[in-house]
């Protein structure tokens, strides 16, 4: 019998938006598409801050961006 090969998409972590903290399970974590990107948030209170200033968390680099 043959066993399938375990595939690692990546091995990168990834961030909180406003909080940088790192994000272990992402499903458990708050998502919003903002300018053709998409954010990140590890809690609802992280999400819930971002929503009162998004401007304040909208600057990205090249590679986060949507395609």
């Amino acid at each position: 019998m043959d066993h399938p090969e375990q595939l690692h998409l990546s091995d990168q972590v990834d961030e909180c938006d406003v909080c940088q903290s790192p994000i272990l399970d992402l499903s458990k974590a708050f998502t919003n598409e903002y300018d053709q990107k998409v954010l990140t948030f590890c809690s609802e209170r992280c999400f819930k801050r971002y929503l009162e200033d998004p401007e304040l968390y909208s600057e990205f680099n090249d590679d986060d961006v949507l395609e």
